[in-house]
């Protein structure tokens, strides 16, 4: 194999096919990533056998062929080269990588290609269309509440359910439950599949990396034991989390008794100082609600805070608690200007949605204080 490629252009693909690498594999080849050529393109692979990164990098193909790469060692390699000089790639008959820029040379030993796991195809059939930008969102918006307790399996993914035209996500970690639903797809579309966070977040940082324009479409193929993910020149393979996902329907409070509304950058300023004044992890702010005010108050060993912001709330004096990271995230994740926050007992949980919106819904259980 002898190919040409751009500085930027191949420090890309080797960033763009790193995060599927495994420093604790048992395998070395997993260390590597494949690179072949595909006409007149170059294809690289890579994959941690939960989940394969498929991308193509402009080239100039001058011999076809194989290999696979140490990716770490090469990505120090291509760094290291001088800006503005095109890279020579040549891999000779004992699987030597010779690699030239300007008069530096480098001599990687790589692996043949058989060597290397072989990663699922994409598959067209069946396959729908999302713009990318609305995907990678909807993600965001839900991913934060996924559980990270690997004893709880089915809570590590997302809960994907399309029916009747639309996409329903839903994350929790059982103290919490984030759903977000977005209408679009073909009705036919019928599915529910928990997917890994790890292909999720890579979705999210790979449609972020290249500022992805608003109408770039990404394909997502749905098969029995996989999902796929295609767009722009990049293909996302993974397995499916097995297992049944909670009932999250039975979780969000059908129950509203109180219903007020919330501007977010207040609750979201208040509550931040708040968790100032609370233990690490799992601390309590307590929420007040008073004729026009909502009063929050936290303590610990050392230190004490209140403070109260305007609010259109009239009833009878009301206090909940929560963990303040958990609103937190809800509020960092969905770019909102007012909620409207729904209870009914200091006991029971609350329910926070956009104003006029009903496509995000976000459950979180109160703590006793």
């Amino acid at each position: 194999m002898k190919v040409t490629f751009t500085k930027e252009a191949l420090l890309k693909g080797v960033q763009t096919i790193q995060a599927t690498l495994s420093a604790r594999t048992t395998l070395p080849i997993l260390h590597n990533f494949l690179m072949e050529t595909d006409d007149s393109r170059v294809k690289i692979v890579s994959t941690d056998l939960e989940m394969g990164v498929r991308c193509y990098l402009p080239t100039e193909v001058i011999t076809p062929g194989s290999i696979t790469i140490p990716a770490k060692k090469l990505s120090d390699i291509i760094h290291s080269l001088p800006e503005g000089k095109d890279i020579d790639l040549f891999v000779d008959s004992n699987n030597k990588v010779h690699i030239k820029s300007g008069k530096a040379r480098f001599w990687v030993t790589g692996s043949p290609k058989s060597e290397y796991p072989v990663i699922p195809e994409f598959i067209k059939e069946g396959a729908f269309e999302i713009p990318a930008l609305t995907l990678a969102e909807m993600i965001k918006k839900t991913i934060f509440a996924v559980s990270t307790d690997e004893t709880r399996y089915v809570l590590n993914g997302l809960l994907w359910k399309a029916e009747g035209g639309t996409l329903r996500m839903v994350a929790t970690d059982g103290r919490r439950l984030a759903s977000v639903v977005e209408k679009g797809i073909p009705k036919d579309k019928k599915f529910k599949v928990i997917v890994p966070t790890k292909v999720l977040q890579e979705f999210i940082r790979l449609a972020g990396a290249d500022e992805v324009d608003e109408q770039e479409q990404a394909t997502v193929s749905v098969q029995e034991n996989q999902i796929s993910f295609q767009f722009d020149d990049k293909v996302l393979v993974s397995r499916l989390v097995e297992g049944s996902f909670p009932n999250y329907e039975q979780v969000i409070p059908s129950k509203k008794d109180i219903q007020v509304k919330i501007k977010c950058d207040d609750l979201l300023g208040i509550t931040k100082r708040a968790s100032l004044c609370t233990a690490e992890r799992g601390g309590a702010v307590k929420y007040q609600f008073k004729e026009g005010l909502l009063h929050v108050t936290a303590s610990s060993q050392n230190i004490e805070f209140e403070d109260e912001i305007d609010i259109n709330y009239h009833g009878k004096p009301f206090i909940i608690s929560f963990n303040p990271l958990f609103i937190i995230d809800f509020l960092k994740n969905n770019r909102l200007a007012e909620v409207v926050c729904s209870l009914t007992t200091p006991l029971n949980p609350a329910l926070l949605e956009p104003v006029d919106d009903d496509r995000v819904q976000y459950v979180v259980m109160p703590l006793r204080s």
